[in-house]
Order: structure tokens, then sequence, then C-alpha cells
């Protein structure tokens, strides 16, 4: 005879009888998107009015973070809430584990509906984290701009079309589609910023004749690090022809196709003549800048900086325009007092700040991430966090939002707490950064730079090139750009040592 657990059973009971009253959950996720380029956000250079509709209507968390920059970790990082030692997923070239907990097959689990729909890259195809999924493919799990491979359990299909749309497009029909009996628990999750940049059609004109500003560290000398951060193979100056859409014009590729760039070869007839259109023009100039003689020294790094920028803004331009539809979509099907919106990115991106175009670093553009939330419920219009908070806080979140505890075993911490309470100061007071993915000092590996971690608090910020027995120290209030390191001041002596044992403590608190 089978014993019948009471307690389960009342759980599922209640579970079915209150799932309506809990929230639906909207995740919405981009690669590499820097802060100063989402109109909310302090000095940002561009408008993103849809995005900035998010912030105004909920919350906007100016001190979020991720815990190791960079795509796969960050990824692992949100779906287990753990830190990458933890998860598995230290690089991108680690293998995901798709047997470890991960909040979505919980929440799965509890009545919602879920799905994941776009760009997976991780090493490894989801299994049973979502009940359903329709992911980028190709290209190390990237995906192309235009007229991208999506695999789904059913196998692999190309799609026409610019991906931010196509996916905001397979979005929008899996809501229409889902059991309207259920929560949902949905995750878009784009490309874009990522480079190559290729900005869809409607957004490939434009800012043509606006010049964005230029970070005040763009010419960073680095005096006061150690060499092998001028070092790193990161920098704005170095980007060369396609990665900037400098490409040979359309008649001299219907003379000679075989001079035709591989993303060009992606893209059909209609989708090529709106490029030739865009970028003939800015590419006839710039070979005629090259014949004057006038790119030179850092007027060309200064050129390739608004060439990167522009494009890097034009795909900014197409995806606020997708998140302006799933929210219109939200209101139209009157689901949004009843959704719990978040967007973030996997990490933050240096736009050119010390003359760089990558991640990686502790170093804040990178370090940060955007985070914005609307929960009617929950967050009051306008609301500004200034809490220190990092991705893995967001598997918890939605948890708990789920009506769901987490295992003790998950890193991060829910962020209701700080949603009713943004003043509140029983927050934490400090949080854990580690990168993988460089190189030890006999061979740096990718980007030529250094593993490191650290620590960060409201205020200073250490970080350990540990191969090299290096480290930097900041004072974030007087210096944010992080231009002096302070490490062996001795007026900083009882801060280094304050958070070098920090450093120690936390990561012991997660057996790192």
């Amino acid at each position: 005879m089978k014993f019948i657990n009471l307690g389960w059973l009342f759980f599922l009971f209640i579970v079915s009888t209150f799932a309506e009253t809990r929230p639906n959950i909207l995740f919405l996720f981009s690669d590499d998107h820097a802060l100063r380029t989402i109109g909310a956000y302090p000095g940002s250079i561009n408008n993103t009015p849809n995005l900035d509709r998010i912030a105004r209507e909920g919350a906007l968390f100016t001190n979020s973070f991720n815990v190791n920059s960079i795509c796969c970790p960050s990824r692992a990082a949100i779906l287990t809430g753990k830190h990458s030692l933890a998860n598995g997923v230290i690089g991108n070239s680690s293998k995901w584990n798709g047997k470890q907990w991960v909040f979505s097959r919980e929440i799965g689990k509890s009545g919602y509906q879920t799905g994941l729909i776009g760009k997976w890259h991780l090493k490894g195809n989801p299994t049973d984290e979502f009940q359903s999924w329709e992911i980028l493919s190709g290209k190390g799990g990237q995906g192309s701009y235009f007229n991208p491979t999506f695999l789904s359990p059913n196998g692999e299909s190309k799609v026409t079309g610019h991906s931010t749309k196509i996916i905001t497009d397979k979005a929008l029909r899996w809501l229409k589609k889902r059991d309207q009996k259920k929560p949902f628990l949905l995750c878009a999750q784009f490309k874009v910023p990522h480079i190559h940049r290729l900005p869809p059609i409607n957004r490939m004109n434009g800012y043509d004749g606006i010049e964005f500003p230029v970070p005040e560290t763009f010419f960073d000398d680095f005096s006061s690090r150690s060499s092998f951060v001028s070092e790193t193979w990161m920098a704005l100056k170095g980007m060369k022809g396609n990665v900037l859409n400098i490409a040979p014009t359309k008649e001299e590729i219907d003379k000679n196709p075989k001079i035709r760039p591989p993303f060009l070869h992606e893209m059909n007839s209609k989708q090529r003549k709106a490029w030739h259109s865009a970028y003939d023009p800015r590419n006839l100039r710039y070979r005629k800048l090259i014949q004057e003689e006038k790119l030179q020294g850092k007027t060309k790094s200064l050129y390739i900086y608004q060439r990167f920028i522009k494009d890097y803004v034009r795909c900014v331009d197409g995806l606020d325009d997708q998140i302006g539809r799933i929210l219109n979509f939200l209101d139209e099907q009157n689901l949004t007092e009843n959704t719990l919106v978040i967007y973030s990115s996997d990490q933050g991106f240096f736009t050119g700040e010390h003359g760089w175009a990558e991640k990686r670093w502790m170093y804040e553009e990178s370090f940060k991430s955007p985070l914005l939330m609307r929960w009617p419920k929950m967050v009051k219009p306008g609301t500004r966090i200034t809490q220190l908070v990092q991705n893995i806080d967001l598997a918890p979140t939605f948890m708990k939002a789920a009506g769901l505890i987490p295992p003790e075993t998950v890193h991060g911490i829910a962020l209701q707490p700080i949603l009713s309470n943004p003043s509140s100061r029983s927050w934490r007071k400090d949080i854990l950064y580690q990168y993988f993915d460089g190189g030890t000092r006999e061979n740096r590996g990718p980007y030529n730079m250094p593993r490191h971690e650290g620590i960060r608090d409201t205020r200073y910020k250490l970080i350990s090139f540990y191969d090299y027995k290096k480290w930097e120290f900041y004072d974030l209030k007087n210096d944010p750009e992080e231009l002096h390191n302070l490490f062996n001041q001795e007026s900083m002596k009882f801060e280094v040592n304050r958070l070098q044992k920090r450093l120690r403590i936390k990561k012991a608190e997660f057996g790192l």
C-alpha cells in the first residue's frame, strides 16, 4: 500500500487554487548592453523610450552587477543563482550542466507555463529547464542577425528577417497561444547589441550628422595600473573592416562577387540593398578621408569610435522598438497589472571608456549590468534602488514572486525586501566578482588579459590579479572612473586590509 504525502497534496491544492493570483513573469534580456545607452540611466547618450517606460513605471537599479562579466557564465549565474565556480560555467567554453537546480524548472513544476525564446548561448542545449524553448543556433550559440536559424526540440528552422524582431514575433506568438489558465514565465533573450553589430533595416540610417560624446577616459594612459591592463586586446583603435561595417560597395561587389563579406552573404537581396544604401556612402567618405590622410593617430581612433557607437546605438534603437511592442501587447491583453517585467543584460560593456569596446574586467562599465523592473503590485513607479545587487539575485527573486522558496544553496538574495523599502540599511554591504576566462601569467589567453577577482562595497573596490600577485584599489567616491590605483598608498592601508579580509570571507561564505 502506498502512503499519500498529505503535505504535498495540500501544497498542490493551494498552488492550483491560487495560481492565477501569482504574477506572470516576463524576463527581457540582451547581450552587452552598456548603461550609458539606456535613456533612464544618468549620463545616457541616446533615447530609449520603451526601456525608459519600464523604469518610469517601476524601478531603476543603479548598482546592479554581474558575478563574471562574460556571456555564458552570466547566463548560468542567472539560471542557478550561484557564482561561476558553484554552477560549473566559469568561462565561455565551459559545459552546461542542465541537471543542476535552476529557477525556471522549479517555477514550471509549481504550475507556471514556462518558455525560452532567443539567445541561450550555453554549451549544451536546454533539456527540461523550460517546458518549451526555441533558441538561436549557429556561430557558437550567437546566431545571425539576419535570417537566423532557430533550434527547438522539433529541429532547426531558418527564419527570414532580423533576429530582434523575429525573437519578439516568436515571444508574442508564445504569449498568444499560452494556456491562459496558468501564470507564465517567459524569457525573451536578444542578441543585440553584441558584435558584429547589424541594425535592422529601419534603423540602419540616422546619426550620420551627429557626433556622440566621447568618454573622458577614452585616451586613458593606464599610468597607475600594471602593464598587462594596457596590453589587453580590446582597444577600439584596433577595430577594422567588417566589425565597423566597412566593406566594398554594391557596385564593386557586383563586378566581383567574391569580395562580398560573409555577413552580407547571410542577407537576402532586399536586406543587402538596404545595407548598401545606408553604408556605401559612409564607406566612400571613409576612403576619401584615408586618401586625404585625415585619419591618423587620435583622429583615426575618434573616427572608429563614432563608427562603432553609432551602430551600437542603432542596434539598441531596434531593440527598444521591439520592447515597445511587447509592452503594448501586455496593455492590450490586460496583463500589465499582474506581470513582473524585468529588463537586464548579461553584462555591461565598454563603449569607449579607457579606449575599449569589450567587457570581462571588474571595472565599473563592464561589471555593472542594467536592471529595470516593473511590478505594479509591488514596486512604486519612479523607484530608484541604489543597493548592491547582482545577477545571482534574479533566481531567488523569481522564485519568491512565484510563491516558492529557493534552496539554501543559492547564493543570491531575493530583491523583494528592497523593492518595498528602497532605503533599507539591512541589505548586503559588499559583492564578489570572479573572472576566469583570462589566461595565466605564462599564457594570458583570449584578449591577452589575466584572470582576476575582487570585492566591491558601497565606496571602495579591491581587485586581485593573483597570477601576478598584483592588486588594484579604488576609491569610487572620489575616483568613479577608476583612474588612480591607491593600493600602495599608506592612507588607504586600513581599507585595503579590510577588503582583503572581506574577499577571503566572501569566498569562504560561498565555498569558492
